[in-house]
């Protein structure tokens, strides 16, 4: 068997690659958006959208990245205590300009004495992506909270918006995303929901494994996306 690296992890070298730099790019970008901000100069709305845009690619890479580790049962979880506030709060504050830009207000709910053992990273990757995807779809509000259900921990973001179609509704337990075949009318790769599924799956705790949810309903009365962590 020849040691020179096939496509796939020729390509998958690349996508590393690849993210690193967007991630330079978000940067530097973050830096001229605080710069506009002080002198209250009017592109720095348009900055926002282009970090936006260069943010999902990113994400885009990391999930591809953790695909690719997944087939080649190379994909691991930190695991470690974290407070789930804090957590939670982190990922708001590095939405919030985008949101702020576009109108939308977001609310955090989550008690301060709350700590939980999970990979930090990822659960972030997560909620940062459906709050990224919220903004896309809600009228002008989104919630993130956060809270201890049945001995899982309950992530839970919420909008406003008109709500999951029903081809992306996913109870738990039910049909994993695996299944659901891609849709190329709309574009739609569920890229961002399966690696929350695979992520959630590998969080694992005296044989219980962590799952999503996808609803529509709830305080709002849009779209919820619950993630449960055991």
């Amino acid at each position: 068997m020849s040691d020179n690296p096939g496509f796939i992890d020729i390509l998958a070298s690349t996508l590393h690659d690849t993210k690193n730099s967007l991630g330079l790019l978000f940067n530097t970008l973050t830096n001229v958006i605080e710069r506009c901000q002080k002198r209250d100069d009017s592109l720095s709305r348009e900055f926002n959208l282009l970090q936006y845009e260069i943010k999902r690619l990113n994400h885009n890479m990391i999930r591809l990245l953790a695909l690719y580790k997944a087939e080649r049962s190379q994909f691991t979880v930190n695991i470690d205590y974290h407070s789930v506030s804090e957590c939670i709060e982190d990922v708001a504050m590095q939405s919030e300009p985008i949101l702020c830009s576009k109108g939308i207000e977001i609310e955090t709910d989550c008690s301060g004495t709350l700590f939980w053992a999970f990979d930090r990273g990822l659960i972030c990757e997560i909620l940062d992506n459906v709050l990224n995807n919220a903004s896309r779809y809600t009228k002008d509000k989104v919630r993130v909270s956060a809270r201890e259900e049945d001995n899982y921990l309950i992530f839970r973001v919420e909008d406003n918006g008109p709500g999951y179609p029903d081809s992306m509704i996913l109870s738990s337990g039910g049909s994993s995303l695996r299944k659901k075949a891609i849709d190329f009318r709309t574009g739609s790769t569920t890229l961002g929901l399966y690696f929350a599924e695979l992520s959630a799956e590998y969080h694992v705790n005296k044989g219980r494994k962590g799952s999503i949810c996808i609803t529509n309903g709830g305080n709002l009365g849009g779209g919820i996306f619950k993630l449960s962590l055991p």
